[in-house]
């Protein structure tokens, strides 16, 4: 395979002798977004996408291609959470500015190529990995259109994928306006450079600032299919090149067996465990990319506090677990921290001691959730947000080898190995930091994800007092409803509302009731309780059978109920209407184990009427053995005014006026990517020629 690969890529390093009479495609490759939220089609889109790259995938294999599940897309746990998290954000920003900064950085790289000395014809197109309105820019959108069989419904054999034309049809609020059915059926950036004439095409990629990853390399597959696909229609073979990951590192190590493994299989029976040694990445390790993030962060810091009373985190988003087989994202990422610390500390004279990384949560265990044993917890922020295994490793972090010793709790890649409130922490604390900047040098281009998500994970850690406009504010990039910050009244607002909970006790139960306890996803709204002679009703969230069984007719227990009307009486029948209903005795009234509002506020809310106090944070409302979900109400952060490091509410209320206890009393900013700074495309240029020609960096 490694001979084959070399003879692939032979036209790239016979240097410029050939290359001025042939048109090269370069392929821009990044993640992609939403400009706007306004309508539900684009959060489909970005789903079916999103999807289409793993055969495993359950959406894979039953949603898109399927008309009858078309509407799953939107009623899936994580579209729910995102609709929600969105419906805040975007109206905060007013607009997403990613694509237009993405084109302006495109035409950046063009212009440099363009007066390249060496006499080469270039054709620059991007490709988003994700993004949900700007289809023509999928690496192969007819690929969703049409099924991995390439047959249209008007074909005489139209094969076993009828076309993906979904608009809404099966929603709620009926069909998507403006949608065009047919909007997969486009050429995307590979045809139309394979159009152009291109003899080969060069990917260049910023997916996540530069360092190889599963979503680039998802990226690159479907590159090659359409060049596959396009060889078969015209008997031309067009090689490709990834220029992050020139000796195809990910492919020669992706796993053997089971053949067509992707992560959705879990671990792989065979892998290929190919050494990282001379594979290096050169956009990760280029000081110029290094230099491009160190000018972000440099661009806000403090011109109050002094470099040694700085504190620098290099935030990072991780890998998908089981994806280190063959993703060395994080030891790109190693690299390119280690690059930035070096320029911070030379050119500002912050201490490396105050320059650290870190990554966000994941899902821990809960032995008691028997669907699955891993769930969102507070304690983890309720963030599922990849892991940091270093490349072919046992999954092993960059910061597992001494820990937890308490001597060197972070290890030998000291200091990334942070989780990002124990960076906090650790600044505030053992640092005595009074600014932090908070960096990401995974994106080099601005997004909601910067604008508004970051900056709320890490206020409600430290506070939205503590950010350092928060005296002017910022009307540019947060014009909407003229707030002039980014900041929500809690972090987890797409959570539910509703917490509050009746325990109801049930004897000589006859039948089963709604199953059992299942997930309220699914429940709610579908299975009520009645009251057969009270006539009160509730929806059922779990049924506990503590003695008895349904098939002796014996069961007895507690039923758990939500949106309760009326009052059950004692010895009434009561029974569900999901399917055939049981049946079975009230011993007692339904009772509030929880207040009827869920609570938001950090110091606690005022009793709410029932003469139970609202607590917070508010209670689990995932009933267990179930995990808890998305839209738990217990997963929610108040973004207060100081924040929550430091803060112990045994010790007294929070001040909206000033840090109580041990809270930060400095300031923090988020940095400013390097958006249209012309040094991206010539980081980008220099990148694509030295390909081009061979040359070393």
């Amino acid at each position: 395979m490694f001979i084959g690969l070399l003879v692939s890529l032979l036209p790239f390093v016979l240097g410029a002798s050939c290359v001025q009479q042939e048109k090269i495609g370069v392929l821009f490759v990044v993640h992609g977004g939403t400009t706007t939220a306004d309508t539900n089609e684009f959060l489909w889109n970005a789903g079916m996408q999103q999807f289409s790259y793993d055969h495993h995938n359950s959406v894979y294999q039953q949603v898109i291609w399927n008309p009858g599940q078309w509407s799953l897309g939107m009623q899936s746990e994580s579209s729910q959470k995102f609709t929600g998290k969105y419906d805040f954000e975007y109206p905060r920003i007013g607009s997403d500015p990613f694509e237009e900064l993405t084109v302006q950085q495109l035409a950046d790289m063009e212009a440099e190529l363009d007066s390249n000395t060496h006499g080469i014809d270039f054709e620059v197109d991007w490709a988003g990995w994700m993004c949900g309105d700007c289809v023509d820019h999928y690496p192969y959108p007819r690929f969703i259109y049409l099924g991995p069989d390439r047959k249209a419904d008007s074909d005489p054999d139209p094969g076993d994928y009828p076309d993906c034309r979904y608009c809404g049809e099966d929603e709620p609020e009926g069909r998507w306006e403006e949608c065009d059915p047919d909007r997969y059926d486009v050429d995307g950036p590979v045809e139309r450079l394979l159009k152009k004439g291109v003899s080969r095409i060069i990917m260049v990629d910023l997916t996540v600032g530069g360092v190889r990853f599963s979503k680039t390399y998802e990226v690159t597959r479907m590159v090659r299919k359409v060049l596959d696909d396009w060889e078969a229609d015209h008997g031309v073979a067009v090689p490709a090149l990834w220029v992050n990951d020139p000796t195809d590192l990910m492919g020669r190590s992706y796993p053997i067996e089971p053949e067509g493994w992707t992560r959705s299989l879990g671990e792989p029976e065979v892998d290929s465990e190919v050494l990282l040694e001379d594979s290096p990445n050169p956009v990760a390790s280029d000081p110029d990319l290094a230099t491009l993030q160190r000018k972000a962060i440099e661009a806000s810091l403090s011109g109050s506090v002094i470099p040694a009373n700085t504190g620098v985190i290099l935030l990072n988003h991780a890998l998908h677990e089981g994806n280190e087989v063959f993703d060395p994202k994080m030891n790109d990422t190693v690299v390119l921290n280690e690059n930035i610390m070096a320029q911070l500390r030379d050119r500002t004279g912050i201490p490396e001691a105050n320059i650290v990384g870190a990554r966000m949560g994941v899902k821990v265990e809960n032995p008691e959730a028997e669907h699955t044993l891993l769930e969102r917890t507070r304690e983890m922020r309720g963030e599922n947000l990849g892991h940091q295994y270093l490349y072919e490793t046992a999954k092993e972090f960059p910061s597992s080898e001494g820990y937890p010793d308490p001597a060197d709790p972070f290890g030998i890649y000291h200091p990334w190995g942070y989780l990002y409130w124990d960076a906090l922490d650790y600044l505030i604390n053992e640092r005595g930091v009074e600014h932090i900047v908070i960096g990401f040098p995974q994106i080099t281009t601005s997004s909601v994800l910067d604008m508004v998500e970051f900056p709320n994970q890490i206020g409600k850690e430290i506070g939205f007092k503590n950010w350092l406009l928060w005296g002017t504010g910022d009307l540019v990039k947060y014009p909407g409803d003229g707030a002039g910050h980014p900041f929500a009244d809690y972090w987890g607002n797409w959570v539910w509302t509703d917490c509050g909970e009746w325990e109801l006790p049930f004897d000589t139960g006859t039948a089963e009731i709604a199953a059992g306890g299942t997930n309220p996803v699914i429940l709610n709204p579908g299975a009520a309780l009645v009251g057969s002679s009270s006539g009160a009703t509730g929806i059922i969230k779990q049924v506990m059978v503590v003695t008895g069984s349904w098939a002796g007719g014996d069961a007895a227990g507690t039923i758990v109920l939500k949106d309760v009307t009326g009052t059950f009486t004692p010895g009434e029948a009561i029974s569900d209407t999901r399917g055939a209903p049981g049946a079975a005795l009230v011993t007692g009234d339904a009772t509030q184990t929880i207040s009827s509002e869920c609570c938001f506020e950090m110091g606690g809310c005022a009793d709410d009427g029932f003469g139970v106090p609202r607590p917070y944070p508010p209670p689990r409302l995932t009933p267990l053995p179930d995990r808890r979900h998305d839209m738990d109400p217990s997963l929610a952060y108040d973004v207060s005014e100081y924040g929550h490091l430091g803060y112990d509410p045994a010790l007294g209320l929070p001040d909206p006026n000033g840090p109580v206890q041990g809270q930060y009393t400095g300031t923090w900013a988020m940095y400013q990517p390097p958006d249209d700074d012309p040094g991206v495309g010539k980081l980008l240029a220099k990148q694509v020629l030295n390909a081009v020609l061979g040359t070393t960096p």
